[in-house]
């Protein structure tokens, strides 16, 4: 199953809705940060503790045009980061800057795409992406394309749906429509979720909280006790959507989605 992060221009927070989702997974999970304006997971929760010999920059290198999808897929694991404190979360890197965003070509979005979606028969691992911000026509879109499902993060403000309302509109015009897209509401707000979900006309996936403490140590590298880290508002929030987003049902709807 490969699930995307996204959002539209206000920042609403998809490196640390990845990253919550991440750590509270219920089982062996790859992580991708796609953002092409330059990554932002391995500087923050893994700050000063990734080097730069592995990401996508290394994979795309080993996997050149020609190497078959399911073997493409299987290399991804050779350029990840094994959490220490999560063992069972594998994250690759992803570009540090725009230029190097910018470097990563059409045709090696559209492999990492094939071997993300390939990733549970290969490697046996869900796949989960940071995809960034919508906010030019470059970037990770065939990724979005091979995604089963989309989640949108969205504060529950004017500005920020006004933001993903532009977002949406890019997803269908790359998607060809919006059946696997869903509102991932974050945060506080004047607004209800479900008013946010209404106001995007897009399902509601769920909501994650502000939890300033464990945000910051998910996007800065904030020390934080990692039992405290788990034990968090964020964290609790985030298993309890990760444990929907893998159910049986669920899986099943996605796939209804994906075949239709």
């Amino acid at each position: 199953m490969l699930t995307v992060v996204t959002s539209g221009k206000a920042a609403p927070g998809v490196t640390t809705s990845t990253w919550a989702l991440a750590l509270a997974w219920p089982g062996p999970l790859l992580v991708a940060d796609c953002d092409p304006a330059g990554g932002d997971m391995a500087p923050g929760l893994l700050a000063g503790r990734v080097g730069a010999d592995r990401g996508l920059l290394s994979w795309s290198t080993a996997a050149r045009r020609g190497v078959p999808a399911m073997q493409a897929a299987t290399m991804v694991a050779q350029h990840a980061v094994q959490l220490p404190e999560q063992p069972q979360v594998w994250l690759v890197p992803g570009v540090t800057t725009a230029a190097q965003g910018t470097s990563f070509t059409a045709d090696a979005w559209e492999r990492l795409a094939s071997a993300l979606h390939t990733a549970s028969a290969s490697i046996g691992r869900d796949a989960l992406v940071d995809a960034g911000r919508l906010v030019t026509e470059r970037g990770c879109w065939p990724v979005l394309r091979a995604a089963d499902r989309v989640l949108l993060a969205v504060r529950p403000s004017v500005r920020s749906v006004h933001a993903a309302q532009d977002a949406t509109q890019r997803l269908r015009h790359e998607l060809g429509d919006l059946a696997k897209v869903t509102a991932l509401v974050v945060g506080d707000g004047p607004y209800s979720a479900g008013e946010v979900a209404k106001a995007l006309d897009l399902p509601l996936a769920g909501t994650l909280p502000y939890d300033r403490t464990a945000a910051q140590a998910l996007s800065d590298g904030a020390t934080v006790n990692p039992k405290t880290l788990q034990r968090s508002a964020l964290l609790r929030a985030a298993a309890s959507l990760a444990k929907t987003l893998t159910s049986p049902t669920e899986a099943s709807r996605v796939a209804e989605v994906v075949a239709g």
